[in-house]
């Protein structure tokens, strides 16, 4: 017997992003509307806004070079590689995924996931909220190329571009313009749109097979890079969530818990984009979309 190769991981797909949507929602009732996931988000930021101020500004300068223009230039430039690739379909649909998750965010931020102020914080209600747009822009176009590029390449640009993705989500905290939720969920977001992108790809157009191929440099990077930020994280909860949990005005933590929690909040952002990048890439497997009618024979598998 035979199976469609194309159909096998529709059902995947779409379970990881209602799993990741459902966990978006979770997020942001347990941390943005209540008191106790206020004081904490309320903490990072106050610890990231007494990091080095050298620090800071070069994550501002970086940060400053993702406009409007630059972000319309990388999706021209990831349709352009799906029609070098002979994948037109695929290059075009994943670029309106990275830009449907820009533009739902800053929907979904603006006027759906409004954040109440139920702390007295009241100096940081004018920053960004829930979810953060720079981190969508910079993780969607990271996880588009992953599901644009050949199998045997994932690996490679999944670690490249998702180095580049973790550092923005890390950096909208530290320059101060996001509380760690806001980027968690930008990610968590993220990843259920692109995975439903490609869900509907396999449905639409048939897939061929790469050669086999596992990925274990980049699996192994992105471990490393996965351990240490959980282990930072988990040192740094320790020593914050206690006290964050009997004290009702963040603004009277002392400078070492605050630190403390805002490397425990970008530690935990760096380790959550990481397993979205794995995720994503085990629920690829070496199939290349959009393959086109020749693939129709090769979209079939022994069973």
């Amino acid at each position: 017997m035979s199976r469609p190769a194309r159909l096998s991981p529709v059902r995947d797909l779409l379970l990881a992003a209602t799993f990741a949507a459902a966990l978006c929602v979770v997020t942001y009732l347990v941390v943005v509307r209540t008191r106790l996931g206020q004081r904490f988000d309320n903490a990072a930021l106050l610890g990231s806004l007494e990091q080095n101020p050298g620090a800071r500004l070069k994550d501002i300068l970086f940060l400053g070079r993702i406009s409007a223009l630059s972000f319309a230039l990388v999706l021209l430039a990831i349709t352009a590689i799906g029609f070098v690739r002979r994948r037109r379909l695929l290059g075009i649909v994943v670029a309106l995924a990275a830009l449907l998750c820009a533009v739902g965010t800053d929907t979904i931020k603006n006027h759906v996931l409004t954040r109440p102020y139920l702390v007295a914080t009241d100096s940081l209600q004018a920053h960004n909220t829930f979810p953060s747009g720079h981190t969508a822009i910079a993780i969607g176009c990271a996880f588009a190329l992953v599901v644009l590029s050949p199998p045997a390449l994932r690996g490679l640009v999944a670690f490249l571009a998702g180095a580049y993705s973790w550092t923005v989500a890390a950096d909208v905290q530290t320059a101060g313009w996001h509380r760690p939720s806001d980027a968690i969920g930008a990610v968590l977001l993220c990843f259920a749109v692109i995975c439903v992108a490609a869900a509907l790809l396999f449905r639409a157009r048939p897939v061929s097979e790469g050669a086999t191929t596992t990925h274990l440099p980049a699996y192994v990077m992105l471990a490393i890079v996965w351990c240490g930020s959980l282990g930072v994280a988990v040192y740094n909860a320790v020593r914050v969530l206690h006290v964050l949990d009997h004290t009702a005005d963040t603004a009277t933590l002392d400078h070492a818990l605050l630190t403390h929690a805002y490397a425990f909040s970008v530690n935990l952002t760096v380790a959550i984009v990481v397993t979205a990048l794995v995720a994503l890439l085990l629920l690829l497997g070496r199939y290349d979309l959009d393959a086109g009618p020749s693939a129709a024979v090769a979209a079939t598998t022994p069973d």
